[in-house]
C-alpha cells in the first residue's frame, strides 16, 4: 500500500495524505499490540467525514481528483475491518485500482516500471493470502509472484499489439482528468509567460523529411488573439471576423515536411510552423480540424490524448490581401479609456509621417511608422528579462514610458497597442519559437519554455506580415533560441546551462539527450500506439486493411494459442504422485465402502497396517483375505529397500503386477 500510494501524495491534499498515513498507522499499532478492531458504527462516521472533507476541498466528490482523493481514504477505512480473507482480496484489489489512476497524472516509462514493482508486490500479498496449512518464506511468496507475472507479460505484449485501436474513448474519462496539464493558455496579459518560461516540459517533437526550417523560421503557430479589454489579450471569435475569403500565396521554394507528436493540452489547436494552408488528417479522438482565417488550426475537439499528424508547410507565404476597411476594422479597436501616453504619442508619430512622407502612399507611411516603433524598442535601452516589474491599470504606458523592462507577452502586446493606435491594424500570435535537435533521434524538440509571443500587421502591399518586437530588444532570442540567451544572462537556468562549457556540463547534456530520445520512443511506440501505428505494423507484415473484425479474430487465434502453450507448461510442472501410491489410494477408497453405509475412510496420519487392523473386523468374510495380501504387497512395496540389480527391479515389477490384481479383484 506505501508503495502504490506514495506517486499520490505529491497531488492530494495535505490533510488527505495525513489521513491515509494516520489510518495505516492505526491499524498497525491495533495488530501489534493485539487490539480489536473499531466498530462499524466508527468507520461509517469517519466515512461521512472524509466525504465532507472531499466535498469542502474540491466542491464535489465526482471527478478526478476528488474521486481519487476519497477512494484513497476509503481505503485506509477498510483496512480497519479488515477481519476476514475475503477482505485482505477487496483491499488488495481495490490498491491495483489506486496504483491505475496514477496514470491520471504522468505515464512515463519510469511510471510503468513502478506500476510493475507495485504489481508484483501486491501479487506476492494476494499469494501470501491464499496459503492457509503452512506459511512460507517471502522468498518463495515472491518467486511464485514473479512465475505468475512472467506467464502473465506475452500475455499483456498481445493484448497491447492486437487489441483493437477506435477512434472514440474506450471508456469516459472524468471532466477534470487535464485540468492540470500546463501549456499556452487562450489569453495572453503581462507576465503570463513566465512560469512556462521556467518549465522544461516537452510541448512537441517534430521530425523532418526534407529541409530543416532556420531557428528564425521555428514560429509554431498557435492562439491568435484580438480582442483586448486593456490588461487581457483574447482570441476573437469567429463570428467576429468579417466574411473576407480565406487567401494565403506560397513560395513553393520554402515547404517543410514534418511529423508533430503534440503533448495533451486539453486545448483545442494544433502547433504547426507557419504558414499552414490545409489542416491535417486523420487526429482521432481529436476528431477534424480547419484552418482559422488568421490561420491558426483548430480542432473541433480538445486534444486529451498525445496527437501524431503529418504537416505541409511553408515558411515563406503571403496572406490577407484581399482584406477589406470592415474586415479590417477588428483588428483596429481599443479600449477606451487606457494608455493616454501611448495614444498621444501615436497621434504625434501620424502627424510627423504624413508631414514627411504626404499622403501619396500610404502604404510607405505604414511601413514608416513599423520601423519607428521597433527603433524605439531597439534604441530605448529596453531589457528583455524573466523578472520585469508589476504593471498597473495603464500597462502598456507604464511599460513604454517607465519600467522598460519585459518579457515577450510585454513586447507583444504594447506593440500591437501602439500599432492600432497609429490606425494599422494588428494583432497578437502566441505559441513557441524555437526548438533544439536531438542528434540522438534527430527528433527536434520543443519545450514550454519556448513559449513565445510576436505581432502581425497589416500592410496593403503585403497582406499580414510578422513583426517580432522582441528580435528588436534581443534578437539572440530568436537566432540562438531561449535557452542559450537565458543560459548567460538572466534567470534561473543560468547555472545549469552554463555548465555545458565544461566537461561535465557535456556529459549531463548527452545523458540528457540519450533520455529525451528513450522518452521519445516510449512517446512513439507506447504511448503512441494508435490506429496508425496498428495499422503500420500489420501492413509491414504484408495485411492490408485490417479491420476491427480481423484484429478481434487475430487476438483470439494468439491469445488462444498462448493459453495453450502455458497450460501445457503447468500441467507439465504439476506435482506427479508415485504409481504406487495412486493404486494404494484407489485400495483404501475402495476398501472403505467396504466397511458398510457408514465408510470408514483412512485418516492421512495413518499407515497401512494401522489402517488394516481397525478396518479388518467390519470387512466382508470372503474378501478379508484378498484385502490382507493387497495390503502385505503394498507394504513390501512401500517399505522394502530400493532396487539395486535388474532382478530386484523385475521382482518390484511383479509385486506391482499383483497388487493390481488384488485391485482389480476387489472391485469385480
Amino acid at each position: 500500500m506505501v508503495w502504490v500510494l506514495i506517486p499520490h501524495f505529491a497531488v492530494l491534499p495535505l490533510w488527505c495524505s495525513a489521513g491515509i498515513v494516520a489510518l495505516m498507522c492505526w491499524r498497525a499499532w491495533l495488530t501489534w499490540n493485539g487490539k480489536r478492531l473499531p466498530h462499524r458504527i466508527v468507520l461509517i462516521i469517519l466515512m461521512c467525514v472524509a466525504g465532507f472533507g472531499i466535498y469542502a476541498e474540491f466542491r464535489t466528490i465526482f471527478g478526478k481528483d476528488a474521486g481519487v482523493a476519497y477512494i484513497i481514504l476509503l481505503l485506509g477505512l477498510k483496512l480497519l475491518e479488515m477481519r476476514a480473507r475475503r477482505d485482505i482480496f477487496i483491499v488488495i484489489f481495490l490498491c491495483l485500482f489506486v496504483m491505475l489512476t496514477g496514470f491520471f497524472e504522468t505515464q512515463t516509462m519510469f511510471d510503468a516500471l513502478a506500476m510493475m514493482i507495485g504489481l508484483l508486490l501486491l501479487i506476492t500479498a494476494l499469494v501470501s493470502a491464499n496459503f492457509i496449512d503452512y506459511e512460507p518464506s517471502y522468498a518463495v511468496k515472491l518467486k511464485l509472484a514473479g512465475q505468475l507475472t512472467l506467464y502473465a507479460l506475452p500475455l499483456m505484449a498481445v493484448l497491447f499489439v492486437l487489441f483493437p485501436r477506435i477512434q472514440g474513448p474506450l471508456w469516459g474519462m472524468p471532466n477534470d482528468a487535464y485540468s492540470s496539464r500546463t501549456g499556452l493558455s487562450d489569453s495572453m496579459s503581462p507576465g503570463s509567460f513566465g512560469s512556462l518560461a521556467q518549465s522544461n516540459e516537452i510541448a512537441l517533437r517534430a521530425r523532418f523529411s526534407g529541409r530543416i526550417p532556420t531557428p528564425s523560421e521555428r514560429y509554431w503557430r498557435g492562439p491568435v488573439l484580438g480582442n483586448y479589454d486593456g490588461q487581457t489579450w483574447r482570441p476573437m471569435q469567429r463570428w467576429q471576423m468579417r466574411a473576407v475569403p480565406f487567401e494565403i500565396d506560397t513560395d513553393n521554394t520554402s515547404a517543410v515536411e514534418y511529423t508533430v507528436t503534440q503533448e495533451i493540452s486539453n486545448r483545442p489547436w494544433l502547433m504547426t510552423l507557419e504558414a499552414t494552408p490545409a489542416p491535417p488528417q486523420n487526429l482521432g479522438m481529436a476528431g477534424s480540424a480547419y484552418v482559422r482565417r488568421d490561420m491558426q488550426v483548430v480542432t473541433l475537439n480538445p486534444i486529451r490524448e498525445r496527437l501524431r499528424y503529418s504537416v505541409h508547410s511553408y515558411t515563406r507565404y503571403q496572406t490577407g490581401r484581399n482584406e477589406d476597411m470592415f474586415s479590417l476594422q477588428q483588428w483596429l479597436e481599443l479600449p477606451p479609456g487606457f494608455n493616454p501616453r501611448t495614444l498621444a504619442m501615436a497621434a504625434q508619430w501620424q502627424n510627423e509621417a504624413l508631414q514627411t512622407n504626404g499622403t501619396s502612399n500610404h502604404a510607405v507611411v505604414t511601413r514608416s511608422l513599423v520601423n519607428r516603433a521597433l527603433q524605439m524598442i531597439r534604441n530605448g535601452n529596453f531589457v528583455y528579462t524573466l523578472n520585469p516589474p508589476p504593471l498597473g491599470r495603464n500597462s502598456v504606458d507604464e511599460f513604454l514610458f517607465g519600467t522598460r523592462r519585459g518579457f515577450c507577452e510585454h513586447y507583444a502586446g504594447a506593440f500591437v497597442v501602439l500599432m492600432r493606435a497609429l490606425d494599422i491594424p494588428a494583432r497578437v500570435v502566441t505559441g513557441y519559437q524555437g526548438g533544439d535537435i536531438n542528434p540522438v533521434d534527430g527528433y527536434m524538440e520543443v519545450r514550454q519554455r519556448d513559449a513565445h509571443a510576436w505581432a502581425e500587421v497589416w500592410l496593403a502591399d503585403q497582406g499580414w506580415i510578422r513583426v517580432d518586437p522582441t528580435a528588436a530588444v534581443a534578437p539572440e532570442r530568436v537566432e540562438r533560441g531561449f535557452q542559450q540567451l537565458f543560459g548567460q544572462t538572466d534567470g534561473f537556468a543560468s547555472a545549469f546551462f552554463n555548465a555545458n562549457d565544461n566537461w561535465i556540463g557535456r556529459l549531463q547534456q548527452q545523458l540528457r539527450f540519450n533520455m529525451d530520445a528513450i522518452t521519445n520512443g516510449w512517446n512513439q511506440w507506447i504511448l503512441g500506439y494508435g490506429t496508425e501505428r496498428q495499422s503500420s505494423l500489420f501492413s509491414g507484415l504484408g495485411i492490408q486493411n485490417i479491420d476491427w473484425q480481423g484484429l478481434t479474430l487475430a487476438l483470439i487465434v494468439v491469445f488462444g494459442l498462448m493459453l495453450g502453450v502455458i497450460g501445457i507448461q503447468l500441467i507439465g510442472k504439476r506435482e506427479r504422485i508415485d504409481p504406487v501410491a495412486k493404486l494404494y489410494f484407489s485400495l483404501c477408497d475402495r476398501v472403505a465402502r467396504m466397511t458398510g453405509p457408514a465408510p470408514m475412510k483412512r485418516q492421512p496420519n495413518e499407515g497401512p497396517s494401522t489402517y488394516l487392523a481397525r478396518i479388518k473386523p467390519l470387512l466382508p468374510q470372503h474378501q478379508r483375505t484378498l484385502v490382507e495380501e493387497a495390503f502385505r504387497i503394498y507394504e513390501k512395496l512401500r517399505y522394502a529397500r530400493p532396487a539395486k540389480s535388474s532382478a530386484d527391479s523385475s521382482s518390484s515389477s511383479d509385486l506391482i503386477q499383483q497388487f493390481k490384481t488384488c485391485i482389480t479383484q476387489l472391485r469385480s
